[in-house]
């Protein structure tokens, strides 16, 4: 099985796409779409500070 995986050139095309991935979630547009799918994030920091 690791010698079909090495042949296809699997390695290869999941460590592209892994660093596809990271640059994309190191983006500003991927910073916003995160904050705005999780409005309630800062609340609940604040919320643990006063308790």
């Amino acid at each position: 099985m690791e010698f079909f995986m090495i042949k296809t050139g699997f390695y290869d095309k999941v460590t592209v796409l892994e660093l596809e991935k990271r640059a994309w979630e190191s983006s500003p547009e991927a910073q916003a779409m995160k904050e705005a799918l999780n409005p309630w994030r800062h609340h609940d920091a604040e919320e643990r500070k006063t308790s």
